[in-house]
């Protein structure tokens, strides 16, 4: 069974073994009490992931509505992706290949960006709900031409939230998982792992203008003998650090952050910045003078520190109890208001695991490049409802069991 709490259950207890494996200096001991804590979370998410049940727990075939619609809809996308490549001025990957200044913070059309990045890969998912529906060559054709965008802006982040949505949606559309992919599961992470290390080292090397080595980030990380006597490929410390720094950051703001007020003007402030998208919440700050609280890190560029650490920040050991609860409803608020039987029900669904995946890394719900993208299922449902000539650019309205 397929759903968001057992994707949340997973990655704290991928973090948490990852962590215990003592890689790294930088890193302080993982505390009783914060095990506890996580602990309690992963089996209260557990418990919650064996009662849902929903029509939608089971794989629905949508039909596609017109293969000339899902052209235009990728063409279109396209076209705002060259509207980006125009403003800055070439396309990022090509820029990366030869050698030229990129900055990706400062990549986009302000305001195009936000809604190019998040319905494309809304849409991206869509297509292979598509493909898996109707096995139709074309569809997983502009599946990939549109996953290969986040390839093309050089956004790993990105490319690896559309994966794992569709890999959610492949997950729930067998009955029963072949044995071969009991073997091809762990061995795919595994060189998925590895090119991410060979990429995240090839970008550092570039930046110092030095050959390709793993050394600058074994430095930056603070990779300690149990790591480098080890016969794992040093590419995979980069995949070490990613996973478990968020929780060292979360213990030592733990360690060494105050308490915070328990007051209602500090309960507000947490909402607003850990709750609500972040484009919403900066625009509540400027307008009311308010600058967001911060979690402590630890020394380097690691600066992500799973869904907890700043609601710590704002009302301690309580902040992190109201957060846990309010994550916990999230994925049942979803399954109460978008029917089950809404042919976008499952790509919003599958989108939804991969945010609460990340929710050991960082605060998906805040980010508004992916927390955006669960507002298009609704969007798309009740405008098709609406208004359904609308829907021969999407899917067919009709949603049927395999």
């Amino acid at each position: 069974m397929i759903n968001p709490y057992f994707c949340y259950a997973f990655s704290f207890i991928a973090a948490i073994v990852t962590y215990l494996l003592g890689w790294s200096d930088l890193y302080p001991e993982l505390s009783w009490s914060l095990l506890a804590f996580l602990l309690v979370t992963i089996g209260f998410h557990v418990y919650l992931g064996t009662r849902i049940r929903r029509p939608g727990n089971i794989f629905t075939s949508i039909a596609p509505f017109s293969e000339k619609g899902a052209l235009r809809v990728t063409l279109f996308v396209y076209a705002l992706w060259a509207c980006e490549f125009m403003y800055a001025g070439g396309i990022p990957l090509m820029k990366l290949l030869l050698n030229q200044p990129y900055n990706y913070r400062t990549f986009g059309i302000p305001s195009l960006h936000v809604f190019i990045v998040t319905f494309s890969s809304f849409y991206t998912v869509c297509l292979f709900h598509l493909y898996l529906s109707s096995r139709r060559r074309i569809i997983l054709v502009l599946y990939l031409v549109n996953l290969f965008a986040a390839i093309l802006i050089y956004n790993r982040g990105m490319f690896l939230f559309n994966l794992s949505s569709s890999f959610f949606l492949l997950l729930m559309s067998v009955n029963r998982i072949p044995r071969i992919w009991w073997l091809a599961l762990p061995v795919s992470l595994a060189v998925l792992l590895y090119l991410f290390g060979v990429l995240g080292s090839l970008r550092v090397s570039r930046e110092a203008r030095k050959p390709y080595t793993t050394e600058l980030f074994m430095q930056t990380g603070r990779a300690n003998h149990r790591f480098v006597t080890s016969h794992v490929p040093r590419e995979y410390f980069w995949a070490y650090i990613y996973i478990s720094s968020p929780l060292a950051n979360l213990q030592h703001t733990v360690n060494t952050k105050d308490a915070g007020d328990p007051s209602v003007g500090k309960l507000a402030e947490m909402i607003n910045n850990e709750l609500l998208m972040d484009f919403i919440s900066k625009r509540i700050n400027t307008r009311f003078h308010l600058e967001p609280e911060k979690e402590n890190t630890i020394p380097g560029p690691f600066n992500v520190s799973t869904v907890y650490a700043r609601s710590f920040s704002y009302w301690g050991w309580a902040g992190m109890f109201l957060m846990a609860c309010a994550v916990a409803a999230i994925p049942w608020l979803y399954m109460r208001t978008l029917p089950a039987t809404s042919p976008f029900f499952l790509s919003g669904f599958s989108i939804l695991c991969t945010m609460f995946l990340f929710l050991a890394f960082d605060n998906t719900i805040r980010f508004t490049g992916f927390s955006f993208q669960l507002l298009y299922p609704f969007l798309l449902h009740y405008l098709s409802k609406k208004f359904p000539e609308t829907q021969k650019f999407f899917v067919n309205n009709k949603v049927t069991n395999p």
